[in-house]
């Protein structure tokens, strides 16, 4: 598990054939651990095992494109479901949340990918997902985590505006840029100037959509 989780890190940060590649030994290394972490007989190991697969197999099939990554894509939104029969909301709030809030952001690229009104169901999920991490995720208690996830939120109702089908794009597109910037209030430029600038910056890009198409 551990090792998945510094290939999978070492596989982000590289980028290109090669990060793939690590991406899937960090797969690869997940899969054999959850051979020892069964779910009857570590069902915390493995819960936890069963997320961290589901982010590299999103990162993964981001990588990949096309019907494969697609398929794994499918894959991550398995994972993810699957460790939430163990970190419920009752048992394991935070655990869970944390898995609601991968388990949307695996929603949203499948979403994206497929299109069409398949897509935009999966969409709809995914806004659950986030809606639901909130939940435990509040302002108040974890405010980074907070952040995250409304931005996250944001991102995905961009997503639905793009896609277009069974939503009002504008208010999609209003509702993304309240989260975005709701957002903010969490990434403290001084300590979080990625986050802070990459928040900022879809931030900016969806306020350009509404400019250029709800006028």
């Amino acid at each position: 598990n551990n090792l998945g989780n510094a290939l999978g890190a070492q596989g982000e940060r590289l980028g290109g054939e090669a990060g793939a590649a690590l991406l899937g030994e960090a797969v690869a290394a997940y899969r054999a651990a959850l051979r020892v972490w069964t779910e009857a007989a570590h069902p915390v190991a493995w819960a936890m095992t069963q997320n961290n697969l589901g982010n590299a197999l999103r990162a993964q099939g981001a990588r990949l494109g096309g019907e494969a990554g697609a398929a794994l894509l499918g894959e991550a939104v398995a994972a993810h479901r699957a460790a939430l029969r163990v970190r419920t909301e009752a048992a394991h709030p935070v655990a869970w949340a944390t898995t609601q809030n991968n388990l949307g952001n695996a929603l949203r690229a499948q979403g994206e990918r497929l299109g069409g009104e398949a897509g935009a169901a999966l969409l709809g999920e995914a806004v659950a997902a986030f809606r639901a991490a909130l939940r435990v995720r509040t302002e108040a208690a974890h405010p980074v985590d907070w952040a995250m996830t409304t931005g996250n939120l944001g991102l995905v109702h961009a997503a639905q505006a793009e896609n277009g089908a069974g939503v009002d794009g504008c208010a999609a597109l209003r509702e993304a840029a309240a989260c975005i910037e709701a957002a903010l209030r969490g990434f403290d430029p001084a300590h979080m100037p990625f986050n802070h600038a990459k928040a900022a910056a879809s931030l900016a890009r969806v306020r350009d959509r509404i400019a250029r198409e709800c006028a």
